[in-house]
């Protein structure tokens, strides 16, 4: 009779050789002898986990832990049946554990490297990238791991060219083990995109095709980078050939490319393809339809297909209602319906660009009604001079997002002696702009940030005229030598002023020192930004307080339950004045009132990596100390919101 040893090694081999009914069955065996064989319930669980039973595999490797807790090969794959789950945060902790048994444990490097960089969020970036290098110190030549690298790094290096570089190198690296790689030739090739470098991109790109011909995300990619060379037609082939492959996602994408060569019928059909189909940019087709409709008029139309529309794909019926009530409120703006554009999404509270821009626009506008004024236009007077566009700028982010990217293209277009336009968008209402709308006819320009921001700067001297900049777009450093230019282009209207003037005139009345500090949770929270804690600030204001003359503490949140943590500095809010009865609330634009607050205070606390309240400290003309959380080191110090210009590019 075979010993409980000798049982497990068959089985084992059994279980290598895809024989994992018999395997299975003598696992079952040898638990009946030994019920507490850790070996043997971790490789059952393997087994469950392969036939898919994931609980029943966490339940037979957590078993197996709880007999024999220095398993890091099972703490490995107690992680991987968790991320399987979607179970991501439980699963990292996993890896970690692993980790921690065997420091030398690639898989686990490996595991955690691309939990983290799945899961995604500035704080997670970094960390996924050295957990990749230290999987590639433990076996350097794995090019699905360097394959990876490079993905964490573009992913983190967003505004580090540095770190493109070495994502650049490290897909190479891939290619240099494997040329036929055909995953690493398309993501060199998206990050060719991304520097400028088409040429060289579309060789990658075809590499990939040629490899696998008609593999989805190459044909897609390969898209992206023919639109953004001009090569439009071969884009309209690339993403009908990917949405044939299953990559929906295109629908949207090919239904921009055929609106810009004026085949606008075409691409109307297009978009409603893409509101039947599963796994497509759903709320993008809704933006796209309902700007279609609305530029040719076809009001009444729009407000019915929305106000019935349902996504078939989701169980929940109401799942795209935000986007739908704001396209309906869009035709409402767009045929001179303000009030029934308020109307439409009073009280409905979103995060979504497009319902932020016509809900924020729809209440500017209402404003100006009931002064007898309306915001005027103008039009391009010589379209044929040198200029430049973005027709997305109020399609990425919110208010401070749409500002600081409309700063980089300001100071792009006037540095080259451009004409800068706009469509409407939420800064051009706020501030005193005056900048023509569209003119149209422009080749879309993709993934412009670092060419941008290198040209601003003067590390690189190849402007761009006559192109439509798309967004995301931001400034990678804010350089003193701008300051008071940029300042003069965002001040607030007139217009507004009795509506953001009484709050800072109520603080001041409750004292001689504003201090004003931004806490933001909401999205943060979902995207994995840096939280900024409030206990870092209440110990900064603990020291600081005594130092004050008559200070009064101004709080702008989205989490109102923050505010209590400052209740020995008797903190106020927009709220607190409003019940009050010193302030009334700008219905649907309170975001500008606390914004003028931040723009104006004595002494002003940013939130980690918000643009909203950093953008509000690069316009403080009044504050003596501005301060930011430093998350590494738990504690607020000062900062300048405004760097010191580089002596050279």
């Amino acid at each position: 009779m075979a010993t409980v040893a000798e049982a497990l090694q068959i089985a084992v081999g059994l279980q290598r050789s895809d024989r994992l009914g018999e395997a299975r069955a003598l696992y079952l065996r040898i638990l009946e002898v030994d019920p507490r064989n850790a070996t043997a319930l971790h490789l059952l669980g393997l087994i469950e986990r392969r036939e898919g039973r994931r609980d029943k595999a966490l339940e037979l490797i957590r078993g197996a832990l709880e007999i024999a807790p220095q398993m890091a090969d099972a703490c490995c794959n107690l992680a991987s049946t968790l991320s399987e789950l979607g179970r991501i945060d439980e699963a990292a902790a996993a890896q970690r554990r692993a980790l921690a048994i065997d420091p030398a444990l690639e898989p686990a490097h490996h595991g955690l490297a691309t939990l983290l960089c799945g899961r995604g969020g500035p704080r997670d970036w970094a960390v996924s990238a050295a957990s990749f290098r230290r999987a590639l110190r433990l076996t350097p030549q794995r090019p699905n791991l360097y394959h990876d690298l490079g993905i964490a790094l573009r992913q983190g290096g967003a505004s580090d060219a540095g770190a493109l570089a070495l994502a650049v190198d490290s897909q190479r690296n891939a290619l240099a083990l494997q040329p036929d790689f055909a995953a690493a030739h398309m993501n060199l090739g998206n990050l060719l995109v991304e520097l400028g470098r088409l040429d060289e991109a579309l060789v990658c790109f075809r590499r990939s095709l040629t490899i696998e011909p008609e593999q989805g995300g190459a044909l897609y990619n390969h898209g992206n980078a023919q639109h953004a060379a001009g090569l439009a037609d071969a884009a309209v082939d690339s993403y009908v050939r990917a949405a044939r492959a299953g990559v929906n996602l295109s629908l949207t994408r090919l239904a921009d490319v055929l609106t810009g060569l004026g085949r606008e019928a075409e691409a109307e059909q297009v978009l409603r393809l893409a509101l039947t189909r599963p796994g497509s940019d759903v709320a993008g087709a809704i933006d796209m339809l309902s700007a279609l409709l609305v530029r040719q008029g076809r009001y009444e139309e729009s407000r019915r297909f929305f106000a019935d529309y349902r996504y078939p794909h989701i169980a929940d019926p109401n799942a795209f209602r935000i986007e739908c009530l704001t396209a309906i409120a869009e035709s409402w703006l767009a045929a001179g319906e303000v009030d029934r554009a308020v109307e439409v999404l009073a009280g409905v509270h979103g995060h979504g660009s497009r319902f932020f821009t016509v809900k924020s626009i729809a209440g500017l506008q209402q404003v100006l009604a009931r002064q007898g004024k309306r915001l005027e236009r103008p039009a391009n007077p010589d379209p044929a001079a040198p200029r430049i566009c973005s027709s997305t700028l109020a399609t990425h982010g919110r208010f401070a997002h749409n500002v600081l990217e409309y700063v980089l293209l300001r100071l792009y277009a006037e540095k080259f002696g451009y004409r800068l336009e706009t469509p409407d968008w939420v800064g051009g209402y706020y501030f005193d702009l005056d900048d023509p709308k569209p003119s149209g006819g422009l080749k879309p320009m993709h993934f412009a940030r670092r060419i941008l921001n290198d040209l601003v700067t003067g590390r690189r001297d190849d402007p761009r005229p006559d192109v439509d900049i798309l967004s995301p777009l931001f400034l990678f450093e804010h350089r003193e030598e701008w300051r008071e230019r940029v300042r003069s282009w965002l001040r607030p209207r007139p217009e507004w002023l009795g509506h953001v003037d009484p709050v800072m005139q109520a603080l001041k009345a409750r004292g001689n020192t504003v201090v004003a500090l931004h806490i933001r949770r909401g999205d943060f929270v979902w995207f994995r930004y840096t939280i900024t804690e409030t206990a870092w600030y209440v110990d900064w204001l603990k020291a600081l307080w005594p130092t004050l003359d008559r200070p009064v503490l101004y709080i702008a949140t989205d989490d109102p339950a923050t505010i209590a943590d400052f209740a020995e500095f008797a903190p106020v809010s927009l709220d607190d004045l409003a019940r009050e009865g010193a302030v009334e609330p700008w219905k649907g634009l309170e975001f500008l009132q606390d914004f003028h607050v931040l723009m104006n205070a004595d002494v002003l606390g940013v939130s980690a990596q918000s643009g909203y309240s950093q953008l509000a400290a690069l316009l403080n003309r009044n504050a003596r100390l501005f301060v930011e959380p430093d998350a590494a080191a738990r504690r607020i110090r000062p900062y300048s919101p405004w760097t010191s210009s580089s002596g050279t590019p």
